[in-house]
Parts: C-alpha cells; structure tokens; sequence
C-alpha cells in the first residue's frame, strides 16, 4: 500500500469517527434536555415520559408539607397546576414565592415532581438584625 493510500485510508477513517461522535453527541444532548414551561404551556401538553421544569409562582394557602408526600399549586395567573412532590418540600418554598419543580405530567393533569428548585431575585438583602 503506498504511503498516498495510507494517508487517504486514515483520513477517510477519521471522518467517519469523527462524524459518529457528532451524531451520538447530538443524540444525547437532544434526551438530556429539560425544556422550561408555564401552567399555562403544560396545559396543553399530553401527559407522558417527558421530563420538563414547571415554573410558575406558588399560590396563597395550597402548599402541603408531611415528611412523605408534598403539594403545592403553581400558577402563571391564568392556569393553575397541582403538584405533587414526594418527600418534604423545603421551608423555603412559601406563597407569592418563584418555584420551579421538574418532574412529569401524569394522565390525571397533576406534575409529578422530583426535583424542586427555588427562584430568588438577583437583588441581595442582607438578614433583619433583633435590635
């Protein structure tokens, strides 16, 4: 095999990883994915495997807290939704307050979460002082 051949073989079989690398790059990056949605967006989402991240504010008097099973409505101020996060949600979590929860979108229209995440403002306000 000249030496021609042998540079062009190499070069053809690079391309060839290199572009499988991209695909399963793509193809992993596409699953890994978690698309950001309203109350008002999920409401018109089919329930399913999909794992998405619910933000929405939580509504006066509808957090539940036990040690096993939590809920909470999330609202966007038109659509309501219920969800229901298993574990104890943290203190922080409390109504007027940004939340975000990512889990899945159940048959009965209830978000299933497993993960909570809290909002806060980019602002810093130093703790109240008893004096």
């Amino acid at each position: 095999m000249s030496r021609r051949t042998r540079r062009t073989s190499a070069i053809a079989v690079l391309g060839v990883v290199v572009v499988a690398l991209a695909v399963l790059g793509a193809r992993f990056a596409d699953e890994s994915t978690v698309y950001y949605r309203t109350p008002s967006e999920i409401a018109g989402v089919e329930p399913g495997d999909e794992r998405m991240r619910l933000s929405g504010l939580v509504v006066d008097g509808s957090v539940d807290r036990s040690d096993y099973a939590s809920s909470l409505l999330l609202t966007d101020g038109a659509v309501d939704v219920t969800v229901e996060y298993e574990g104890r949600l943290p203190a922080s979590i409390q109504p007027g307050e940004g939340a975000v929860v990512e889990g899945r979108l159940a048959g009965d229209g209830v978000f299933h979460a497993d993960t909570v995440l809290l909002r806060h403002s980019n602002e810093y306000r130093p703790a109240e002082s008893e004096s």
